[in-house]
């Protein structure tokens, strides 16, 4: 695990992997952007109380609680637009560490999209969940841990194992190999939940995890 991890960092720099992150980064921010103007727009034209001056202070204070829920969801948005492109990321570790391998399966514009929305639905839901226990900080931290962990070494176990397997073998793999995709999830799941790091989760969630997978007895 130590021999993924490291050469995981030691590709995150490679221009391929930057472009990734740089493009998912930039859209997610337009995404953001766009969605306060909505909230914002939305607030300003609708009258929650029938005061002027408490709905000046609701409408501020809405906007207040869009920035900072926008801002804690931002992974969320890195995720979605990143897993559109996460077979760039596999190509690129496969040409560089496992150039023997035949060639995978390609996978299908609507099928990139159904696993998109499938992972950022998850980042979402996780997000959400463990939220409030952001005022316990410890509890924040083992829970959001091994939540994330589990379903996300789940996830990151299908996303590299499907471009190989059919549904019948994946799913023979997974509870085969449960314990594997548990601990790198775990791995996963502490870049998940350290601010701003988060951002190159797919990246680094993807590459671990294929690294992880080629390791694994059939």
């Amino acid at each position: 695990m130590f021999d993924a991890f490291f050469k995981t960092l030691g590709q995150l720099p490679t221009p391929p992997f930057q472009r990734v992150l740089w493009l998912s980064i930039g859209g997610s921010l337009v995404t953001a952007i766009i969605l306060w103007f909505a909230i914002n727009f939305t607030l300003q034209n609708t009258d929650f109380i029938g005061l002027g001056w408490l709905d000046w202070i609701v409408d501020i204070l809405g906007s207040v609680a869009a920035v900072v829920l926008l801002f804690l969801l931002l992974p969320a948005f890195v995720g979605l637009i990143a897993s559109l492109m996460l077979e760039t990321i596999c190509r690129a570790v496969e040409a560089r560490h496992y150039p023997h391998l035949p060639e995978a399966r390609s996978q299908s514009i609507m099928e990139a999209i159904l696993i998109g929305i499938r992972f950022a639905a998850i980042l979402i839901v996780l997000n959400i969940l463990v939220l409030p226990l952001i005022f316990f900080p410890p509890v924040y931290f083992v829970v959001g841990w091994a939540l994330n962990g589990y379903l996300l070494g789940r996830e990151y176990f299908e996303l590299v194992a499907c471009r190989r397997l059919d549904a019948t073998e994946l799913r023979a793999m997974r509870r085969k190999h449960g314990f594997a995709a548990l601990s790198a999830g775990l791995v996963i799941a502490v870049v998940s939940i350290i601010p701003i790091v988060n951002l190159i989760l797919p990246l680094f969630g993807t590459a671990f995890m294929l690294h992880t997978y080629q390791r694994l007895p059939t």
